[in-house]
């Protein structure tokens, strides 16, 4: 009898060690190939299970992740050709969130289109996690995006805290064969639009961009995460961090970073500041408009 609850104690405290270690993502995940010619579609049902467990089954931190805390958000992968059964070209939307203190609103962390993921797969031979050597570009690609997804995480809740994570994504780009960087337009560094994951990573990295993410630090922890005490503080504190990235763009000719964060953050911005008053409206607008021109009528209401 003492050795059977000695059996359920260790059981017990098993579970919980589990879910004091709970992995880091809770990612919805679609996969869509609205023209598949010759591959097989069961090929994409398998897909989208296995990229589902790939993000949230592995543990990608030491550190300890609470059901609460996980990184939320949406993978969305689009086969628009498959060049045989098993290889593809593809688009990746990658969205994420995190919860803001002491209410129940997220706010989106990352948004990142991603048009160049060209890939093999057959359904037979499993997506690896990686961050030292190399396995296979699509293994690599996943894992670059899943570290970058909590370097910004990280880098909303401290400022520059997602140093490791950028470091653990820069060792995967580094892994990569000569013939991956140079040839494949979604790694390369000579894409002339400077908008694909080499310039993603490079810009994070780089000390032009030091203010841009102490901006976005700012404006998670001083701005969001305050306005349950303050409203009209924390608006200004929102504001002063969109200025900074608004100078960042300024300085850095419209740059990948900037256009992600009016990507991630503009409906917000809009909910933030229609009720502010109208200078402050003016200057949001005014920043918004130069960092993405296209967005000026997504703007009307702050006019």
């Amino acid at each position: 009898m003492k050795y059977y609850f000695q059996t359920i104690t260790l059981l017990i405290l098993l579970l919980n060690c589990n879910a004091l270690t709970a992995q880091e993502f809770n990612l919805s995940v679609k996969v869509s190939a609205p023209a598949l010619k010759t591959a097989d579609p069961k090929i994409m049902e398998a897909l989208q299970n296995e990229l589902e467990g790939f993000f949230n089954n592995n543990q990608w931190t030491e550190d300890t992740f609470e059901e609460h805390e996980k990184i939320q958000g949406n993978i969305q992968l689009t086969i628009t050709e498959d060049i045989s059964a098993t290889s593809f070209k593809a688009e990746l939307v990658v969205q994420t969130s995190r919860p803001v203190y002491n209410s129940s609103y997220s706010t989106q962390t990352m948004r990142y289109l991603d048009r160049s993921i060209n890939f093999s797969y057959d359904g037979l031979r499993p997506l690896q996690q990686t961050k030292e050597g190399y396995i296979d570009n699509f293994s690599s690609i996943l894992s670059f995006y899943a570290y970058y997804m909590l370097a910004v995480d990280y880098d909303s809740f401290s400022n520059l805290g997602g140093d490791p994570f950028y470091d653990l994504a820069l060792n995967i780009y580094n892994n990569l064969p000569n013939s991956i960087q140079r040839g494949d337009s979604g790694w390369a560094q000579d894409d002339k639009r400077q908008q694909n994951r080499y310039f993603l990573l490079e810009s994070a990295r780089s000390p032009r961009f030091r203010r841009y993410r102490e901006a976005f630090y700012t404006y998670h922890r001083q701005g969001l995460d305050k306005m349950y005490d303050d409203v009209v503080s924390s608006r200004q504190v929102i504001l002063q961090a969109v200025t900074d990235v608004g100078r960042v763009n300024k300085e850095t000719n419209n740059t990948i970073l900037p256009k992600m964060f009016s990507d991630t953050k503009r409906i917000e911005l809009l909910d933030i500041f229609l009720v502010a008053d109208p200078d402050q409206k003016t200057k949001i607008r005014n920043i918004m408009i130069s960092i993405d021109p296209t967005q000026t009528e997504a703007l009307r209401d702050l006019r």
